[in-house]
């Protein structure tokens, strides 16, 4: 019977001391910056007001934030404070009130600057800077920021606004949404085009259904309209958005593509990319008219050091084909021609062609 109460009373023992070992054992993280064992003697004591964790919620993108931290000595003797390294990223400054150093006298405060810039935007954005002390209770101690940080102004699709090819007879609509994550309360004031006679756009208010989808708050769903009208060719316009976010009240979207109507060029473009400058060259751009119309062509605009024509295809009957000559004329000096040739015409809907040109001479081209 002895032997058994012996036999639990070392159970209990070895229990207890598993117990104690476990309450006394230190935290992982907190034996990385409190030594095993604390010197005699008067101390300094770092107490830091707050959180060392600042959580600034939202912020947008390419915006700047700054917070202050006090340090305060409660010990005995002159507190020291420095910075260790650098900030975990060049976007973020940490500055100490005595400059890359402070000594503080007991119960006397510092104060410690951090400041970040949202260069990039993160769903957890998280930067921060570490500092040494004196203290042998807290060797070392880090000041962190994080939240969310989103673009000001996000649109979706955020492509260019694209009709790739589209008859300018017709009206086309090109649908793209308008919200900020990181300004739930965002009002749409006014959206306007460079080219307001033949691109409107109109907006609502995204349905719940669309919000879910975007994973906004709240937004707007615009709809981009192409008139009848635009001038044939390749367009390239601008899409201005308002708004009341502060730190992005414009917005700028590119609206582009190819309007096909009532006449027709082939080719669409004119690329002469070797030409013998001495010898000159050209380039033949069909026009054909739908319908056989006849139609009254006038050179608006050309690119200087070119020369361009435009005649009659007398061999088909209805007159519905044009034969617009472009030559570069011999003798001419080396270089790039860059540009486009605008055509006006009497037709409703074709009252201005654009072809682009692009020619490069040189002095020993095989154009010719």
């Amino acid at each position: 019977m002895l032997r058994w109460v012996i036999l639990v009373v070392a159970v209990v023992g070895l229990t207890a001391a598993t117990t104690l070992l476990v309450q006394f054992m230190p935290d992982p993280e907190e034996s990385s910056r409190v030594p095993a064992e604390i010197p005699a003697g008067p101390h300094p004591k770092v107490v830091i007001d707050e959180n060392p964790t600042f959580d600034f919620g939202t912020m947008p993108q390419h915006d700047h934030g700054e917070h202050t931290w006090v340090i305060k000595n409660e010990g005995e003797v002159n507190l020291d404070v420095w910075m260790i390294g650098k900030p975990t990223c060049s976007c973020t400054i940490a500055k100490l009130e005595g400059g890359k150093k402070a000594t503080i006298k007991p119960g006397v405060s510092t104060t410690i600057d951090l400041s970040w810039n949202t260069k990039e935007f993160h769903d957890d954005y998280s930067q921060g800077a570490t500092f040494g002390t004196n203290d042998p209770r807290m060797p070392t101690f880090k000041l962190d920021v994080k939240g969310k940080v989103y673009p000001a102004i996000s649109i979706m699709p955020p492509q260019m606004i694209q009709f790739p090819r589209i008859s300018n007879e017709e009206t086309y609509h090109s649908p793209f949404a308008v919200y900020s994550q990181e300004r739930p309360g965002l009002k749409l004031l006014k959206v306007t085009s460079s080219k307001p006679d033949l691109i409107v756009a109109t907006y609502r208010e995204l349905k719940d259904e669309e919000k879910k989808q975007l994973k906004a708050p709240r937004g707007y769903m615009v709809d981009v309209q192409v008139k009848p009208g635009m001038p044939l060719g390749n367009f390239h316009e601008e899409l201005i958005v308002e708004t009341d976010h502060p730190k992005q009240p414009i917005t700028k979207l590119s609206v582009g593509g190819f309007a096909y109507g009532p006449i027709s060029m082939t080719p669409e473009r004119v690329r002469l990319p070797n030409v013998n400058g001495q010898k000159g060259a050209t380039a033949d751009v069909l026009l054909t008219v739908r319908g056989g119309k006849e139609t009254k062509f006038e050179i608006a605009r050309k690119p200087e050091k070119i020369d361009v024509s435009i005649h009659r295809d007398e061999k088909t009957d209805p007159g519905g084909r044009y034969h617009m000559t472009i030559a570069v004329p011999p003798g001419s000096e080396p270089g790039e021609i860059e540009g486009s040739i605008i055509l006006k015409t009497d037709r409703k809907y074709a009252r201005e062609l654009k072809i682009p040109v692009t020619i490069l001479i040189s002095r020993s081209g095989t154009g010719g």
